[in-house]
């Protein structure tokens, strides 16, 4: 169980203050159209290790806007701190990763995968590179497992693994804006935007550092985001996410993110062959789509996928993930697991919202950016 976020009083005293105007036509003597209302800060569970993220200050939409067009703070409760020093740590890291890192400089981050013997997920980490350390950046859910896989395989070699969730938090910086944000305390490095979708930036603090460091990028004009606003942005962009959208249980090639986490023009690393052997054979099993609905219904996670109207059978797939997408008029965002027969282009499928039946029509994923280290 992690501990509670050194801003979670802060966030929870947090009021939205929001005026509301009425059309009414006026009257000599009466209410003069308008009032205060105070909205308060919700909050929801992340994984089964008691963490709880921000969900909302109040209005989605507000924080969605915010995000778009400035800058937003995400008080990253969800994301664990994995310490690696040693002279061997960065042959160590390269060696159980699916991406190239002795290239990186310090400074640099890097999209990673670490795999099992047998191709499976273990982690989707962001590696950052210090000049005396490496910071590995994971799910908070995996944290215990990925140390002690790292040394499982630890022989001989120079490399210390600590585990430093407890002692350190992360913020993110968010929006087209954030660039112009800056931090009082702490590391900060870019935060790949194949990651979310989302230009921006993470701050790595001790824990005293991380209240001074909110009021002061709170003080610079961003506002507080929760998950529900950062979940609709990085959804309409088609990205999904570790253990929201696939998790422990999948392969590589089933994320649909090997462009940002694979090189194949590295030395080995662990489940490499098995990696190697999809790239080379061909569509794996099942792969993560986006789904373009043919109705502003929204359909939940957990949402079953058929591949014709009669919706029986065996399900070809289902939804991992969706939200309402302000930038499609309205019209849900959503991101499925597909089976191989049906995750292809333009395959039209079919599910049930309600008693509704609806369409959707799988697409590609669109990667964000080109697999370079930030």
């Amino acid at each position: 169980m992690t501990f509670p976020s050194p801003l979670l009083q802060m966030l929870e005293d947090y009021v939205l203050d929001i005026d509301v105007q009425h059309e009414e036509v006026q009257r000599d003597g009466a209410a003069i159209g308008e009032f205060k209302t105070q909205l308060l800060s919700e909050f929801l569970p992340w994984g089964e290790q008691g963490c709880i993220v921000l969900a909302t200050t109040g209005v989605v939409e507000l924080e969605y806007a915010a995000l778009l067009k400035s800058s937003v703070l995400f008080d990253a409760t969800c994301r664990g701190t994995i310490e690696l020093t040693g002279g061997d740590r960065l042959e160590c890291i390269n060696r159980l990763t699916t991406q190239q890192l002795l290239n990186l400089g310090v400074g640099e981050s890097a999209l990673a995968f670490v795999t099992s013997r047998k191709g499976h997920i273990i982690a989707d980490c962001i590696v950052h590179i210090l000049e005396d350390k490496i910071i590995i950046d994971v799910d908070v859910t995996v944290v215990e497992q990925l140390c002690d896989h790292i040394n499982s395989y630890i022989v001989m070699e120079d490399v210390q693994v600590i585990n430093k969730t407890q002692s350190t938090h992360w913020l993110w910086s968010l929006g087209q804006d954030s660039g112009n944000l800056k931090s009082n305390a702490g590391t900060t490095f870019n935060l790949p935007k194949d990651f979310l979708g989302i230009q921006g930036f993470t701050t790595l603090l001790s824990i005293d550092e991380v209240v001074p460091c909110w009021e002061s990028l709170n003080s610079q004009g961003a506002r507080p985001i929760g998950w529900y606003a950062l979940n609709m942005a990085r959804v309409e962009q088609g990205v999904p996410v570790f253990m929201i959208d696939f998790d422990t249980h999948n392969l590589p090639h089933e994320t649909s993110l090997i462009t940002s986490r694979v090189r194949f023009d590295k030395g080995c690393y662990l489940g490499q062959e098995i990696v190697a052997r999809m790239e080379s054979l061909g569509q794996p099993k099942k792969r993560i789509m986006q789904l373009q609905m043919k109705s502003d219904e929204l359909p939940m996670a957990g949402t079953q996928l058929w591949n014709d109207e009669s919706a029986n059978g065996t399900p070809v797939g289902v939804v991992t993930s969706s939200a309402i997408s302000p930038l499609r008029g309205g019209i849900p965002a959503v991101i499925g697991m597909v089976d191989k027969q049906h995750s292809v282009p333009d395959t039209t499928l079919f599910m049930y919202v309600g008693s509704e039946l609806l369409q959707a029509i799988t697409e590609n994923l669109n990667p964000v950016s080109a697999n370079e280290p930030t």
